[in-house]
């Protein structure tokens, strides 16, 4: 399996500390909503001090979503690297995936904007991220397979394929946005529909 790339998250405490207040910030009041002066209050500094290290919310949002990629890929791995069973591995690995921020997201009353958000200000970090996560389920899923303890035969043993339709279903839980409860217990479901359908002929 391909080692995943190191962690991009800041190492200068300033800006661990303004990505928390902008975090805090976007949940509690949205993306729209959301000053410069509330990510600076929260973060303990000046306006001009966050523009020092950022230079617009946009571009706070982006290190955000690149840093929930970076985490969620490095967690999704460590996951699968273990020597679990299938679903029990794909349900830790869903659960991984979506983390700490994802369950933020569901409690949020702007969880939606947010996601929208995403897409609107980081597409190609999220499309890279995407990417990084299909193959870090398609790495394991050929791992698995090489070693007999699953069949690709419901994919044609294409495992790039599987992992993307994983990805996918995921996705479709997230519409219309659920309580954290029911991602969870969808999610859980799901990792039990893929492990019955990789079990070994």
């Amino acid at each position: 399996m391909q080692e995943h790339p190191a962690s991009t998250a800041p190492q200068d405490p300033r800006q661990k500390a303004i990505l928390k207040a902008a975090f805090e910030a976007f949940s509690r009041y949205g993306f729209r909503r959301t000053s410069m002066e509330d990510i600076a209050r929260g973060a303990g500094m000046s306006r001009a001090a966050i523009y020092l290290h950022y230079r617009n919310k946009e571009d706070i949002f982006r290190s955000l979503t690149q840093f929930y990629y970076d985490d969620a890929v490095a967690q999704v791995r460590a996951v699968l690297a273990r020597d679990l069973p299938v679903e029990q591995a794909l349900s830790q690995a869903f659960a991984a995936q979506a983390g700490q921020v994802f369950e933020v997201l569901l409690s949020s009353p702007h969880g939606d904007e947010l996601l929208n958000t995403k897409y609107a200000h980081g597409a190609d970090i999220a499309q890279a991220g995407e990417a990084r996560l299909v193959t870090a389920y398609a790495d394991w899923l050929r791992h698995k397979a090489a070693s007999g303890q699953i069949s690709l035969d419901v994919s044609a043993g294409d495992a790039t394929r599987l992992a993307t339709t994983m990805m996918a279903a995921l996705h479709g839980l997230k519409t219309p946005m659920p309580t954290l409860a029911d991602y969870r217990a969808d999610a859980d479901l799901l990792a039990g529909v893929f492990a019955r359908a990789l079990a070994s002929r």
